[in-house]
């Protein structure tokens, strides 16, 4: 995991009573000095690039068509009061493409997110379902719902992007239950 992003949006509020009926486990001051006092806490969206490692091994017809990096995005909170403490980080992630159905999408579909599909996230052999470079510039409140952020993002330097997360969602990423990343090995 890269120690730096660059680029990304900022902030939303999220308090501990929005992390606790989220059901997350609240991080305790008393083991954590870095939480005392802490009430609330900023979340913003980072941006950075990751590598196509194996794009050596791969047939040099095939290699040209495959781009060198892939750009993901991470979720970071921090104490709002100065020094400003980093106190949480989530994993890697993309945002998905705009859905060809108007009913899903809420709206008008642009006509030009089709071309969006053309170059697909791709790491480590596995293509995933949202765009080779997105790019968050907005994170907000929802207007009239506090429990709802929307974030703005563009893909492939073509369209632009809002999508409705809620900031349970949100706590989840940034403080995930360690029991849902144990692999549990099914009796035979």
């Amino acid at each position: 995991f890269k120690e730096f992003a660059h680029g990304g949006a900022c902030c939303v509020s999220l308090s501990l009573e929005e992390m606790s009926e989220a059901g997350v486990v609240v991080p305790d001051a008393q083991k954590d000095g870095n939480w005392e006092g802490v009430d609330s806490v900023l979340v913003g969206v980072g941006h950075t690039l990751v590598k196509f490692y194996t794009k050596n091994k791969m047939p040099s017809n095939e290699r040209m068509l495959t781009p060198d990096t892939n750009y993901v995005s991470f979720l970071y909170a921090f104490d709002p009061r100065p020094p400003f403490q980093l106190l949480a980080r989530s994993g890697y992630f993309c945002l998905g493409f705009a859905s060809t159905s108007e009913d899903e999408e809420g709206g008008t579909i642009n006509p030009h997110s089709v071309l969006t599909h053309n170059r697909p996230l791709q790491q480590n052999n596995e293509t995933f379902a949202c765009a080779q470079i997105h790019y968050v510039s907005t994170i907000i409140e929802k207007l009239g719902d506090s429990s709802t952020a929307v974030i703005g993002y563009g893909m492939n330097d073509c369209t632009a992007r809002l999508v409705e997360v809620s900031k349970k969602e949100i706590a989840r990423l940034l403080f995930p239950d360690p029991w849902d990343m144990v692999a549990v090995k099914k009796p035979s």
